[in-house]
């Protein structure tokens, strides 16, 4: 198996546990495509770049806040009459971003020909999507923690570590607050809890 848009490297994952045979590299590898989906789910982002075209809805005429990050921006298209064929294809000077890259906002331009037709699904945005080309470290290490504790989740069956002959159990909590603080700055609009 291979990691698919993973925030970290499988190398990276065996240093960090100590590991130095190849016996449980599917699973660690499993491990962090999970936790990377995870820190996605939680941030409201994904990390990694995605060329697509995506259909959004624009709320006002001359603004267009995008419901994910765009690294890129290729190409509009709009739909004038809701009919869901994107016929009105814009200039590169009908339209600028907003802000640094991840952007979030596209405007038309002073002089631009266009506007954003208001009603649900009638822009057609062409990019690469993403938060960047390169994995932040507290990302990345906000993963390596996850996927560690994935993989020792194991040991722990029950949700419980520790030795009960020595007395030494202690319960495993439903949230690691390090993850927690590591991947905060990077949550988008606040839509997610962790």
């Amino acid at each position: 198996m291979a990691i698919t848009n993973g925030y970290a490297t499988l190398a990276e994952l065996k240093s960090r546990l100590d590991i130095h045979m190849a016996d449980h590299d599917v699973n660690l590898e499993q491990m962090l495509e999970s936790a990377s989906r995870q820190i996605d789910g939680w941030t409201a982002r994904t990390f990694y770049p995605e060329t697509a075209t995506r259909v959004v809805t624009a709320d006002c005429s001359t603004e267009l806040v995008l419901d994910r990050d765009l690294i890129t921006l290729t190409g509009i298209a709009t739909d004038a009459d809701g009919d869901r064929v994107y016929e009105t294809v814009w200039s590169p000077t009908d339209w600028e971003l907003a802000g640094p890259i991840p952007h979030q906002e596209v405007f038309i331009t002073p002089y631009g020909r266009q506007s954003f037709p208001t009603g649900r699904n009638r822009v057609q945005i062409t990019g690469v999507w993403g938060f960047g080309n390169d994995v932040p470290a507290p990302i990345r290490e906000a993963t390596l923690l996850l996927a560690s504790r994935l993989y020792k989740r194991k040991d722990a069956p029950f949700g419980i570590a520790g030795n009960a002959e020595h007395g030494e159990l202690q319960t495993i909590s439903a949230q690691d607050p390090d993850v927690k603080q590591l991947i905060q700055p990077y949550r988008r609009f606040g839509l997610v809890g962790v």
